[in-house]
């Protein structure tokens, strides 16, 4: 034996541990029984992450029945997982993975282990800050405690920093970047209207996006809204949905966050809640869902929020009521400018549509909701093999890399079946596919230069509405120059 007690033999390895409860705490957590999994594999086939987990999904499920409590808390899989549902919408027992991954993670932290991939978990506490604080998700307080505590814990790329500093600039020039916290939590209401005379009126929940990175998506929503007899009553004293940081970390807190709105919601009147944002629209029907299913959830969100939805209450996608509920022969109706010569694809992601049994979607992987409606504006459609594949959503703040990677797989395919723009019903999307289009181009060699463009920009633009008060300026990939190829950029 040597002097430091080293006998010279091999270190043994870690044995493997089993808990026998996990599978069984999970369910309790959740409602979820990973029992059920065959391992059929077809969550794993269809996730757009798997080649970065270290368990891929069936595995993970595997790891959980087995009771290998270590080996799933401290996986880095339980923190690349982007919620995008296309495991639930196919597993053939209808199991919701991102729910397991959400009980897991809170489970890893409640018990104090070492999140293996460390940024995810700072997003999610930089942003919980601000919207607790101020009700509604301060972006540049986020960005500013973000970047400052993943330099502190060595996880900030510097150069990566370097490169993203002038588009923050251009997005405070833009108003798209607020530097003030959100200290009014005030609707604000248009007075004015025009267009047809047989009004409908359905409440408007913008979500914290649309008051600020994606303002331009609220400025169309409100134009188009107007032009096709839609009047949006925005609920005063809304606060955030919570989204991921919310849901992955507290369930009660992720559920007590919508049913606050939803209370806003109803003092309107109003008995359905338009919502642009797809994550904002999950976040409430989910929260809807789990109140309605668990009379414990539903007595202990009462005595925090002194509300229970009523039945009458509906949520629905923006993009639903104005497909449906207004309907496409109205927007048709209102076309001045039709968007003749204008080849698109359809950019729907994740949520709005998965999984159907929460979304009430009846075209969950090949949606045309929003294909009908370009349509009806006058645009050539196209079909496309990426229309609800995942662009990384969130994971845009903490694990950058691999959302280039994804949006750049979007972007190739919109390129290769020939569109000249991506039209999309999501911030998240808009963001993730619009503003690093130069970086992507840098890293792999293509030129990009493909507009991405919300569906309510496009339709303001055939209703012979003007550039500006739609928020076409505010794209970092102008369309401007395709448009004024294609004629239908107003000369004046």
């Amino acid at each position: 034996m040597s002097e430091d007690g080293n006998t010279g033999t091999a270190e043994r390895p870690k044995l493997t541990t089993y808990h026998g409860e996990l599978a069984r705490e999970i369910q309790q957590a959740c409602g979820e029984n990973v029992n059920l999994c065959f391992q059929c594999k077809k969550c794993t086939a269809g996730c757009p992450v798997a080649d970065r987990f270290d368990l891929t999904p069936h595995r993970l499920l595997r790891a959980v029945q087995f009771g290998q409590k270590d080996l799933v808390l401290r996986s880095k899989s339980i923190w690349l997982c982007a919620a995008c549902e296309a495991c639930t919408t196919r597993c053939p027992q209808g199991l919701s993975l991102p729910l397991i991954v959400d009980a897991l993670r809170i489970k890893a932290l409640k018990e104090g282990v070492k999140p293996a991939v460390r940024p995810v978990p700072i997003f999610y506490s930089a942003a919980l800050r601000g919207i607790k604080v101020f009700g509604r998700m301060y972006e540049a307080g986020l960005m500013g405690e973000l970047y400052l505590r993943l330099f502190f814990s060595g996880d900030l790329d510097r150069k990566q920093l370097v490169r993203d500093l002038p588009m923050a600039v251009k997005m405070l020039r833009m108003g798209k970047l607020k530097p003030l916290p959100p200290l009014s939590r005030s609707a604000r209401h248009r007075k004015k209207k025009t267009g047809a005379t047989d009004r409908q009126s359905v409440a408007y929940y913008p979500g914290c996006s649309l008051h600020g990175t994606a303002k331009e998506y609220d400025m169309s929503t409100r134009a188009v809204a107007d032009k096709i007899g839609l009047d949006l009553i925005e609920p005063d004293g809304w606060v955030c949905c919570g989204t991921t940081p919310a849901h992955s970390t507290d369930h009660f807190l992720s559920t007590i966050m919508p049913m606050r709105t939803l209370k806003c919601v109803e003092q309107t009147g109003q008995s359905q809640v338009s919502v642009p944002c797809p994550s904002c629209f999950v976040r409430l029907r989910t929260a809807m869902r789990d109140v309605a299913a668990d009379s414990d959830l539903k007595d202990r969100v009462f005595a925090k929020v002194k509300y229970t939805p009523s039945e009458e209450l509906t949520v629905e996608h923006l993009l639903t009521t104005l497909t449906e509920r207004v309907g496409i022969e109205t927007t048709a109706a209102a076309v001045t400018r039709p968007l003749a010569g204008l080849k698109v694809v359809c950019y729907y992601g994740c949520v709005i549509t998965r999984p159907p049994e929460l979304t009430g979607a009846s075209e969950c992987e090949y949606p045309m909701g929003m294909d009908r409606l370009m349509q009806a504006l006058g645009a050539e459609t196209l079909d496309w093999s990426y229309k609800t594949e995942c662009c990384g959503v969130s994971l845009q703040f903490s694990q950058l890399p691999l959302v280039m990677g994804l949006s750049r797989k979007v972007l190739d395919n919109a390129k290769e079946v020939g569109a000249d723009a991506v039209v999309v019903a999501c911030p998240l999307c808009q963001a993730n596919l619009d503003m690093r289009q130069r970086q992507m181009g840098e890293q792999s060699g293509v030129l990009y230069n493909l507009p991405v463009i919300y569906f309510t920009q496009l339709m303001g633009l055939a209703f012979g509405l003007s550039p500006k008060s739609l928020g076409m300026d505010m794209l970092f990939v102008s369309p401007k120059p395709l448009l004024q190829a294609k004629g239908l950029w107003p000369t004046t």
